[in-house]
């Protein structure tokens, strides 16, 4: 979990505490250890912390296909603040460190978003032209 404490995501952490999950809250000082290590709960925090992660951010690990779609719908559901960069720990992303993983979510959400663009943009010529 990045940036999802305080009291706005107090919903959050019920959620995860009802259905028996745990939460590891990632600070600054840990943003350079590898996913694995963290979800793990290994990794020795830097010296010196970062800048936080402007938005929230989670990286689910070690579930199944249903539960993580149980879990995504209660979370929609409960109506939380919106968290807008989410992932699954996979073999891919487990050696990256909190950063590169932030990165490489942004870049995915812009790709997404031209895509939408586009689509809407060819919706739309095709309905001119008929």
């Amino acid at each position: 979990m990045y940036n999802c404490s305080g009291p706005e995501f107090s919903k959050l952490r019920q959620i995860f505490a009802m259905l028996r999950m745990r939460m590891r809250p990632v600070t600054p000082d840990r943003y350079h250890v590898a996913l694995e290590e963290l979800a793990r709960g290994k990794g020795e925090p830097a010296a010196e912390a970062g800048e936080p992660i402007p938005e929230a951010m989670l990286v689910f690990c070690g579930l199944n296909g249903p539960l993580l779609r149980q879990v995504l719908e209660v979370i929609r559901l409960a109506k939380l603040p919106p968290i807008p960069l989410k992932a699954i720990l996979t073999t891919d992303n487990m050696t990256w460190d909190s950063l590169k993983l932030r990165e490489e979510l942004l870049k995915e959400r812009e790709a997404i978003i031209a895509q939408q663009t586009q689509n809407q943009e060819t919706l739309d010529q095709n309905q001119e032209e008929n």
